[in-house]
């Protein structure tokens, strides 16, 4: 907190400091700057799909309103799940990381405290999209029709568009915790050259989108949604590799999760989907017990296999507790 240099309220107004070349601070003019063209972009990326499907006829009126229902519906799990973890963990990075010193210039504990961090924020997020992914094929239809009733899921393109969504949130998890980390450790100067690809990102985006609406219907939103999350995927993982080449620490290991995590997942995606084809019609609620049970089968074999930080979790969650009522 040294480095903070407003000690009172009046201090975040405008002034003038006696002279104008201490007006401005330059450097950070140039990173105010690259976080303005950073935001503008990324709202071509976010946002960019409605403004081809408002500027071109590649959907019809009723599978756009199809598409904003799902999409919305899908997007829940980044509002309420991944988006918190991004904000604090870029957060805590910026206030861990110095962006414009080299890594061996910098606190060492701090660095091994953030990378471990990142490693298990990096496994947490990616097998919960991988969780998503694997159920969302076999309850995609009943979600929906809980939501909008069968009539709603009669014609195949909901159902279609979410189980594909699902591969987007897997692909939005990866990268949300990446690319916070990337932004937090990047350089002004780095940051500038990383808006000009974020350009090109955006650019190719809107005409893949075009093209694979064009040729796929509405799905090919989703399709592109993915490359440009993958490119960007790729793009962070060489970062943060670059970052620590020269190090012993490897976070981006989190990424690989558990052998027995994969294997029990595997298996309960395909007896979800063999209920789906059995049970769904006859039995909607044999269909979901058998998700829950399959469902709580993934989880124990993900917390023993992360037992350790199931552990650390659970002890610093319960320590927190037991200081709050202490301090009552």
């Amino acid at each position: 907190m040294d480095d903070f240099k407003f000690t009172s309220i009046t201090d975040f107004l405008p002034k003038f400091l006696g002279s104008f070349s201490n007006t401005f601070d330059e450097k950070l003019g140039t990173l105010t700057v690259s976080f303005a063209k950073q935001g503008v972009v990324k709202q071509l990326l976010t946002e960019g799909e409605k403004y081809v499907m408002s500027a071109s006829p590649v959907m019809s009126f009723s599978e756009q309103a199809t598409y904003d229902v799902v999409n919305n519906l899908g997007s829940l799990a980044a509002r309420f799940i991944f988006r918190p973890i991004e904000d604090s963990s870029y957060f805590y990075f910026t206030q861990m990381l110095n962006r414009d010193l080299p890594l061996h210039k910098q606190d060492q504990h701090k660095i091994y405290e953030s990378c471990t961090v990142l490693s298990q924020v990096c496994k947490t997020v990616s097998s919960i999209g991988l969780i998503v992914l694997v159920f969302g094929q076999s309850y995609s239809r009943t979600l929906l029709t809980l939501y909008g009733g069968k009539v709603f899921v009669s014609s195949g393109l909901p159902v279609q568009l979410l189980r594909s969504h699902c591969l987007a949130i897997m692909l939005m998890a990866i990268n949300g915790i990446t690319e916070c980390y990337t932004f937090a450790t990047m350089t002004s100067g780095q940051l500038n050259s990383y808006n000009y690809l974020m350009v090109f990102f955006s650019i190719s985006f809107l005409l893949l989108s075009y093209i694979l609406t064009y040729i796929f219907g509405p799905v090919g939103f989703i399709i592109s949604n993915c490359i440009n999350m993958f490119a960007r995927i790729l793009h962070s993982i060489h970062f943060i590799s670059g970052k620590y080449k020269d190090t012993s620490y490897r976070p981006l290991q989190g990424l690989y999760v558990g052998k027995i995590f994969i294997v029990t997942l595997v298996v309960a995606g395909i007896i979800c989907k063999f209920s789906e084809d059995k049970l769904y019609d006859a039995n909607m609620l044999a269909h979901l017990t058998v998700g829950v049970i399959c469902f709580i089968c993934v989880l124990c074999a993900w917390g023993y296999e992360n037992r350790d930080l199931v552990r650390k979790t659970y002890k610093k969650v319960f320590r927190k507790g037991d200081e709050k009522h202490s301090k009552d």
